[in-house]
């Protein structure tokens, strides 16, 4: 057994201080409300979740948008952190296969089919009930890269574009037959993984900035992303 001595001593006590610290530092960062992407800038992230996407969440001046985790409903593989930052981003936003809640037509390898898909039960009426709930998730949820500017975010209710479109039919098709399974924030998350494969470059470049590596691709701009046109997080 090697004896103790004063250097292992040291090492331990600040391997402690520092542990100690960094528990502080996330736990006054969560009382003052901060979002997950400041914890990202904390603590550097090594695994993402498998059930979150990061994504634009419009500000309250409702013309900005920050990167925030969202929970979904489709599981995908965490970041592995392998050394090939743009393909471990890839794994992380962008879902493949078949949802399990999928209609017909509807699969995340056909972007195109499905996009076509999702934008046909726009038609669907709602009941009263789901129609408040509906309402509410597009006066939430972001058209931001083909449409709007920097400072100018779009809002799904107010975009007529085929991807706004589309997202209006995920949420009243999951309204319809999972409303009473999954919570707003999860059917928000969700139709986000739809807007990444028809968006696979931006969102992309959203999920490098917001976890401290938007030097590898570069980021732009695109709608709400602020005057720094890097949602808060230039430098």
């Amino acid at each position: 057994m090697k004896p103790i001595t004063h250097f292992n001593v040291l090492l331990s006590l600040l391997i402690a201080v520092f542990v100690v610290n960094q528990i502080a530092i996330a736990s006054v960062a969560q009382a003052m409300g901060a979002t997950h992407s400041l914890r990202f800038q904390l603590w550097g992230v090594k695994t993402a979740n498998a059930m979150e996407i990061l994504m634009p969440i419009p500000n309250a001046d409702g013309l900005t948008t920050h990167l925030q985790m969202m929970p979904t409903i489709t599981e995908v593989a965490g970041d592995p952190r392998s050394g090939d930052a743009v393909a471990d981003a890839q794994k992380v936003m962008m879902a493949t296969g078949t949802p399990f809640y999928a209609p017909e037509g509807v699969d995340f390898d056909d972007p195109v089919g499905s996009l076509a898909a999702w934008g046909k039960d726009e038609a669907v009426e709602l009941p009263e009930n789901l129609q408040q709930r509906y309402d509410k998730l597009i006066g939430v949820f972001p058209c931001n890269f083909c449409c709007g500017s920097p400072t100018q975010v779009t809002i799904n209710g107010r975009c007529g574009c085929a991807h706004a479109r589309a997202a209006r039919g995920f949420f009243k098709d999951m309204l319809l037959r999972y409303g009473d399974t999954y919570s707003d924030d999860q059917l928000v998350g969700e139709a986000y993984r739809w807007q990444a494969i028809w968006y696979p470059s931006g969102v992309v470049e959203d999920y490098l900035l917001g976890t401290g590596r938007g030097n590898v691709l570069g980021h732009k701009t695109h709608g709400g992303a602020g005057q720094d046109g890097m949602h808060g997080l230039g430098t």
